[in-house]
C-alpha cells in the first residue's frame, strides 16, 4: 500500500509547520533540504534517494 500523494502546498505547509519547533532546538534547514523534504512528502521521491542525494552532498556515493 502507498502513501497517498500530497499537494505540493500541502507539503510546503507541513514543512513550514516544523519550522518553529526546530527554531526552539536552534537548527535551520536550508531551501534545498526543504524542497527536498516536501518532495519526499509528496511521494516524488524515496528516502533511498533522500539518502543518496545526502550523501552525494557530503561527498559520498552510495550503491
Amino acid at each position: 500500500m502507498t502513501a497517498p500523494h500530497k499537494t505540493e502546498a500541502a507539503a510546503r505547509a507541513a514543512v513550514a509547520q516544523m519550522e518553529p519547533i526546530m527554531a526552539i532546538e536552534g537548527r535551520q534547514m536550508s531551501d534545498g533540504d526543504k524542497d527536498l523534504l516536501v518532495d519526499l512528502i509528496r511521494g516524488v521521491i524515496t528516502p533511498s534517494e533522500v539518502a543518496a542525494v545526502i550523501a552525494g552532498e557530503a561527498g559520498y556515493e552510495l550503491d
